[in-house]
């Protein structure tokens, strides 16, 4: 599945690319893809390589330090100077290391994720019957007694399913104004419904299959479960203005990320692994120099970036045909939108591709990292159903569209 030559190639050349530098007078500006990548990872990233400061943010030039610097004399500047070349060249040495270190991390990576089942289990978590429920889900004649036995099978599933079905949005009350306190299985699938459950399963299971500890940037998990919402309602009304299957659009939109997701959490648990690895050779080897560098290095944004556009999109195509699903028809579509040569694009693919990117525009404009000239320039460049681009600019696509619904069988 993967060539490790070409794949480090690849990876190293694509690292390089999305390194935070402010641009340059007469350099291409970055895109809203290579903005949105860099925004999963942290929001700091994407002000650098726009060139802008955060808000509130004071610069250097405008802050008593740099007045100070302003007044240094000439000695000092010498002797500043001569300490920055110092850190130039430890920088360098630190970063020929880095590049050793993600060597052997592509490598190992590039092995562990030619095993889909591997991958499934003992990175997204998930079980082997996973499968079977979301055909159960897709089937029209879904309910709660056929979907109650392969729910029951994954704790972790009936606990998140207990925790929401007693939250004020979904608690209920008995005739004497008691509020009722839902402890079976049963009871929560009945009182939440079906078409919630719809929403909800899908994106649990995403839930369950996003890295939880990626420090130094801690905010990736919530920022990849607000994008996997946000692609899953629009891939969802776009789906209804093409006239094809809404519950295929929103799978796929939701269950599109789970590549990325497993992506991410290999490459921290690699990169853990394989540092501690090479600390320890150090040690015994008396290495000190070399040992002191590793210490510094954290993981890198530009490889994890870099991972994902690699390996993200064929990988949930590889885990979705490993799921066998047998109701739930979009593994082709994912194919396709990862650019297999084996697999033709489709109105299900582009409606991915289309709610994706509208997805990317959206978060990126609601934390101002872009303007409205340019979403509509990018936005022009997918062709998007007439109208559904005024219709959701109306929606909130990161909040799941859940109703209080009656008590179901």
């Amino acid at each position: 599945m993967y060539d490790n030559t070409a794949t480090y190639e690849t990876i190293k050349h694509r690292s390089r690319l999305h390194v935070p530098t402010a641009p340059k007078e007469h350099t291409e500006q970055p895109t809203v893809n290579d903005c949105f990548e860099n925004f999963i990872v942290s929001t700091e990233r994407v002000f650098e390589i726009l060139g802008k400061s955060p808000t509130g943010k004071v610069t250097f030039e405008q802050s008593e330090q740099g007045d100070a610097r302003r007044q240094l004399l000439h000695v000092e500047k010498v002797a500043i100077e001569n300490k920055r070349l110092q850190r130039t060249s430890e920088a360098s040495y630190i970063e020929s290391i880095s590049y050793q270190l993600h060597d052997i991390i592509v490598e190992e990576m590039s092995e562990y994720l030619k095993d889909t089942p591997g991958v499934i289990s003992n990175l997204l978590k998930l079980p082997s019957n996973i499968g079977m429920l979301l055909d159960s889900l897709t089937v029209r004649a879904c309910s709660v007694s056929k979907l109650e036995p392969i729910v029951a099978t994954m704790p972790w599933l009936v606990d998140d399913l207990t925790r929401i079905v007693n939250t004020a949005r979904f608690r209920r009350k008995d005739s004497r104004g008691r509020i009722i306190i839902v402890e079976t299985l049963r009871t929560a699938l009945s009182f939440l419904g079906i078409e919630n459950l719809r929403l909800l399963i899908p994106s649990l299971i995403v839930k369950r299959a996003t890295p939880q500890i990626t420090d130094p940037y801690p905010l990736i998990k919530q920022k990849l479960s607000s994008y996997s919402t946000g692609v899953a309602i629009t891939a969802q009304h776009i789906a209804i203005a093409q006239g094809i299957n809404k519950s295929d659009a929103y799978m796929l939109g939701m269950l599109g990320n789970l590549g990325r997701c497993a992506v991410i959490r290999l490459y921290f648990r690699m990169f853990d692994k394989v540092q501690l690895h090479l600390l320890q050779e150090c040690q015994k080897d008396k290495e000190h120099k070399r040992h002191d560098a590793l210490v510094k290095i954290v993981p890198s944004a530009n490889h994890l970036i870099a991972l994902q556009h690699t390996f993200a999109d064929a990988l949930t195509a590889d885990v979705l045909d490993e799921l066998a699903l047998k109701r739930l028809f979009i593994t082709p579509a994912m194919r396709a939108v990862a650019g297999s040569s084996h697999a033709q694009p489709s109105v299900l693919s582009d409606t991915l591709s289309q709610a994706r990117l509208y997805a990317q525009v959206r978060a990126l404009h609601q934390t101002k990292l872009t303007d409205a000239k340019t979403a509509k320039s990018t936005l022009s460049a997918l062709k998007y159903p007439q109208g559904i681009l005024a219709k959701l600019k109306n929606i909130d696509i990161f909040t799941l569209p859940l109703v209080k619904s009656d008590a179901e069988d």
